[in-house]
């Protein structure tokens, strides 16, 4: 069961949404105010926070929070794993609690657009969501850097050909590098490549 605190602008927008999910058995509704510290206190107590109509600096960051807001830009932070419009239908809200309860970002069909044209929604937003790398695939970026094609590298790290070159398409990926250049470059930018 997923413990989901609400906070919202309205007490009536509050209740509304309480009644509304309390019908999915999937989710406890735990009562609460954002103003007695319940954001300072959520990680002890909830899951998930839907804030509905909170503007960004009244969104807390404790927890996972799924974002209602009738702003055109999103506000993205650690804490908010969607943002979703004021007027997201409920079973938008339900799949986007779910999300950031398995702690997966959710983006709406005009976010994911926007990102994947590389219009950045929030500067450090793509960042937030790439993953990192881990410490194999830092030794094969480093090696990357020092210009080692993939059977230099499968050679010097005892491992195949093929296993190296999935490396190197995993840093791409994790990255959003195009290209074995682009990928140094970012991680010389990143501080994973010492200079």
């Amino acid at each position: 069961m997923i413990r989901v605190g609400i906070l919202a602008d309205t007490a009536s927008r509050e209740r509304r949404l309480a009644e509304l999910l309390a019908e999915d058995p999937r989710f406890e509704i735990v009562e609460a105010d954002l103003r007695s510290g319940f954001a300072e206190d959520a990680p002890a107590f909830v899951d998930v926070i839907v804030a509905a109509g909170l503007t960004p600096d009244q969104i807390p960051g404790t927890v996972p929070v799924v974002a209602l807001s009738e702003l055109n830009t999103p506000a993205w932070s650690q804490a908010v794993h969607a943002w979703l419009p004021l007027n997201a239908s409920m079973s938008e809200i339900v799949a986007a609690i779910i999300a950031a309860s398995c702690d997966l970002t959710v983006l709406t069909k005009p976010q994911a657009l926007r990102w994947i044209r590389g219009t950045d929604i929030l500067p450090g937003f793509r960042e937030r969501l790439l993953e990192a790398l881990t410490s194999r695939e830092l030794e094969v970026l480093r090696m990357l850097a020092d210009g080692l094609s993939n059977k230099e590298i499968a050679m010097r790290l005892r491992i195949s050909d093929h296993t190296a070159k999935f490396h190197v398409t995993q840093i791409l990926g994790k990255l959003g590098a195009t290209s074995r250049a682009e990928a140094v470059a970012l991680g010389i930018r990143k501080g994973l490549i010492p200079i």
